[in-house]
């Protein structure tokens, strides 16, 4: 796979692929690694309040697709706070840096916002930019390209059970399964602006009353950083991330 691949969907125009930095020295990077704040580009989700034939729902068999839609807008920021701990088991056991929160000013994130979807503009330039501006030894990003979600109720009959994304899921409106689809990306920039790695991909998973948000950020924050990781280490991801970092008020 090539470190930036942008995949072409209907919300967004693909952005060529900027040269890229490498460094194959990650235990080079220590420190403190500053967690930008999410760059969310996705859309606000709806919830979609009518059955499979156009007929609104009644209140009480709404209110699972209402819930689903709120965990589907906290995505973005669910998924930033999983890539710490997916990128950290990724790394040598005496790599020794630790995540803390970073912050950017307004200007800075349409800046970057704007990078991320403007094909004009050096998205590279962009991170290196917010690194050097954010302090610490390095700074790691993410962002949300899009995020959509679809309620198997509205396709498979209720108390049906099917699988979902390699999932064994019940369809029922109390779990109302969701399937989600989301295009999500990371970058590592030290201090210096250099670009040590940079990925965006299609994730896809399902998100239920049983399968929360927290278990789907983690999987799609897993598979993003298993995907980067033989490029970049030369080795696949095994295991659970098993690590939090600390986030200011």
């Amino acid at each position: 796979m090539l470190l930036l691949l942008s995949i072409a969907c209907a919300s967004h125009q693909p952005r060529p692929t900027d040269a890229l930095d490498w460094d194959l020295h990650p235990e080079l990077v220590t420190g403190v690694i500053r967690v930008a704040p999410v760059i969310v580009i996705a859309e606000l989700p709806q919830a979609e309040l009518e059955d499979g034939v156009g007929e609104r729902l009644d209140p009480w068999l709404a209110q699972g697709r209402i819930e689903r839609t709120q965990e589907l807008a906290e995505l973005p920021y669910a998924y930033r706070s999983a890539v710490p701990g997916a990128l950290h088991q990724a790394l040598p056991n005496d790599w020794d840096a630790r995540f803390m929160d970073g912050k950017l000013n307004m200007a800075q994130q349409v800046h970057l916002s704007n990078a991320l979807t403007d094909p004009n503009t050096s998205l590279s330039q962009a991170f290196s930019q917010a690194a050097q501006a954010m302090g610490g030894d390095a700074t790691l990003f993410t962002w949300v390209i899009q995020a959509e979600g679809s309620p198997l109720t509205n396709t498979h009959m209720v108390g049906e059970l099917v699988w979902a994304e390699g999932l064994p899921v019940m369809v029922d409106h109390v779990s109302e399964p969701y399937t989600v689809r989301a295009e999500l990306g990371l970058a590592l920039v030290d201090a210096h602006g250099q670009v040590l790695f940079r990925y965006q991909d299609d994730y896809a998973g399902v998100l239920s009353k049983e399968h929360g948000l927290s278990d789907l950020s983690r999987e799609f924050a897993n598979a993003a950083v298993a995907d980067i990781a033989p490029h970049w280490l030369g080795e696949p991801v095994l295991g659970p991330p098993e690590v939090m970092f600390a986030q200011g008020h």
